[in-house]
């Protein structure tokens, strides 16, 4: 399963070159969180989601590499390391 890391608004659900299967969440505040190469997608564009709840199964949809998660953060547009913001809000 793949949870959603803080809650937030889907902005985006479905393919997206180089990604597979793309979920992006909006956080507010100009933050984002994307999740790719998911199998199952389990949310919907413009649902908002709790922190933690199941969003999809990982996958490797768009992956050379096998079965994965690809996870990013951004704030304004920049990623951010993924570690410092998940320790800051876990």
């Amino acid at each position: 399963d793949v949870g959603a890391v803080f809650a937030g608004q889907v902005v985006f659900t479905g393919w997206f070159k180089g990604y597979g299967n793309l979920i992006i969440l909006d956080h507010g505040n100009e933050y984002f969180t994307l999740y790719a190469h998911v199998g199952v997608i389990g949310v919907k564009e413009g649902e908002e989601v709790r922190q933690g709840q199941r969003i999809a199964s990982v996958g490797e949809t768009g992956s050379l590499a096998g079965p994965r998660l690809y996870f990013e953060v951004r704030y304004q547009g920049k990623p951010l390391d993924p570690a410092d913001w998940l320790r800051s809000r876990g």
